[in-house]
């Protein structure tokens, strides 16, 4: 039989698969057809939101959470803008890459963390099975780049520095959870640390002016759905962090390969994405 703490982390692994799955549909339902394209808005409310959100908790007696100290903030930096510099420079990479070949990109980070646990976490060597598998991945991906009839060098390197940026907050996420901070803990950090440079780049990118003139913004619908797509995200950046904590991080991104190969399978029948 199962553990109480395996169980927990099957749980977590399932939820975030489904979640990170949901997010293109919802993605592509919500915010497409709608064409409000103002990505450092959308992060910076996401991350407003979860603040509110866990602060009235904290307030309800609902979840017991830390107070934001000095020290934490300290702790927490370096992966908060691992995080914020993951998100930004995969909006840059998009925009000279096609979404296929970025999400070939992606799956370079198994090989950054693989690095990464053993020299920084000084976990031990995974098993000859494991490197095999990882490997083959990364040896796809430079294939499909080297094919890539766009080919953007920039572009190619701005998602590069997003693959290492990610695999590098993921590590420091699973260094923290094993430090004893809780997915509350760091998902609350996270967003109040993060907040402040999406804000600033929202008002940077003239995302204000734009999203002030635009044509749904008082349409209730859109507003409802707008804050729904908010909820969705703070959900999913819980999971990230209680997956993370629990499991292995090579298991994201076996969930995230297979994401993939969903989404490609829907891609074939004609439907398109917009992650």
């Amino acid at each position: 039989m199962p553990s109480a703490a395996q169980a927990t982390a099957v749980v977590a692994a399932v939820l975030y698969g489904s979640l990170s799955l949901s997010m293109a549909f919802v993605n592509k339902a919500v915010i497409s057809q709608y064409k409000f394209n103002y990505p450092f808005f959308l992060l910076a409310c996401q991350m407003l939101i979860t603040i509110c959100v866990l602060e009235a908790l904290r307030a309800s007696g609902k979840v017991s959470l830390p107070p934001l100290t000095v020290a934490s903030v300290k702790v927490f930096l370096l992966p908060s803008l691992c995080y914020s510099m993951h998100a930004t420079l995969s909006l840059i990479a998009l925009e000279g890459m096609n979404i296929p070949m970025y999400g070939a990109l992606k799956r370079c980070t198994p090989l950054v963390n693989l690095v990464l646990s053993v020299v920084y976490l000084k976990k031990p060597v995974p098993s000859p099975l494991l490197i095999t598998s990882v490997f083959t991945i990364t040896f796809g991906c430079l294939v499909a780049g080297l094919s890539d009839p766009t080919f953007d060098g920039f572009a190619y390197a701005m998602g590069s520095l997003s693959v290492v940026t990610q695999a590098l907050y993921l590590t420091l996420v699973q260094q923290c959870g094993e430090n004893q901070f809780s997915p509350l803990h760091i998902l609350h950090l996270n967003s109040c640390i993060s907040f402040i440079p999406f804000f600033l780049l929202t008002f940077a990118f003239g995302e204000v002016d734009e999203v002030l003139k635009f044509e749904y913004l008082n349409d209730t619908r859109f507003l409802i759905i707008l804050l729904v797509l908010l909820v969705f995200g703070l959900s999913l950046n819980f999971s990230l962090f209680l997956c993370t904590m629990l499991n292995n991080c090579k298991i994201l991104y076996l969930l995230s390969a297979f994401n993939g190969v969903v989404c490609h399978c829907f891609s074939s029948l004609g439907v398109e994405f917009n992650w």
